[in-house]
């Protein structure tokens, strides 16, 4: 039985390794960002948190790494993506002001957002239809963090839903969370493994806690608990891509 284990989790580790090869550098980048501007913003809105910023940290760092990854697949298209990258990348750092709390410039708060809208785009032109399974996990996955990201973003900006200008409208959450649901009830229906099914039972339950609040922009939401359920909801369908890299592999 012990080597009937090691054996499926050795299989797993191998399809994890296989499949970070399998996501594009460039949609691993969208999703540092997004997880970055998440933290980001956590840190701001829960004055100070230590854990957040070393979160926001280390997220930053891993888009960094897959950036120069995409610049090896793609020099041509990343050229501009890491000019609009070094030019407000630096610069991510709040400063406390007493009755005011943790705060950016205006301007910073736009590049950085501003540079979430461009990654979208170009993961929106080029995202397949027809992906396979575990293609489809990743992009689920992405739907939330970029989601997620702009939900934070808004709920720490000062005027809220008013400093959203046409430009931003690219990244439209109820829009995303209406295909988001839809792939996921499609799914649903599929025979899939026993495992993969109780992750995206577990997705749907946590999804639907958070989904008005994320999608809505809702000011009295509970950010503590919208970000403990992105991130849950993450590592499920990261957990459910291994495993269905492997029944793709089959």
């Amino acid at each position: 039985m012990l080597k009937i284990q090691h054996v499926f989790t050795l299989c797993l580790l191998l399809a994890a390794s296989q499949l970070s090869f399998a996501v594009s550098a460039l949609t691993e980048h969208t999703l540092s960002v997004s997880k970055s501007m998440s933290a980001f913003y956590m840190y701001s809105l829960t004055e100070g948190d230590k854990q957040y910023k070393t979160d926001y940290e280390q997220y930053l760092s891993d888009a960094e790494l897959h950036l120069s990854a995409f610049e090896k697949q793609d020099s041509v298209s990343a050229t501009e993506l890491k000019r609009q990258w070094d030019k407000f990348k630096g610069h991510l750092k709040f400063e406390y002001v007493d009755g005011a709390g943790f705060i950016i410039p205006v301007t910073l708060r736009m590049e950085y957002r501003s540079y979430l809208n461009v990654l979208y785009t170009k993961i929106s032109e080029i995202s397949n239809s027809e992906a396979n399974l575990a293609e489809q996990l990743a992009l689920m996955s992405l739907s939330i963090e970029v989601m997620s990201a702009r939900f934070f973003d808004i709920a720490s900006a000062l005027y809220g839903t008013l400093s959203i200008s046409n430009k931003d409208v690219v990244i439209d959450a109820p829009k995303m969370a209406k295909a988001f649901n839809a792939r996921l009830k499609s799914l649903q229906k599929l025979k899939l493994s026993g495992k993969v099914q109780k992750n995206l039972k577990a997705v749907a339950r946590k999804w639907a806690f958070i989904e008005d609040s994320v999608t809505n922009y809702k000011g009295e939401a509970a950010y503590l608990l919208v970000y403990y359920n992105k991130q849950k909801i993450s590592r499920l369908l990261n957990k459910s891509q291994s495993f269905a890299f492997i029944e793709d592999s089959v």
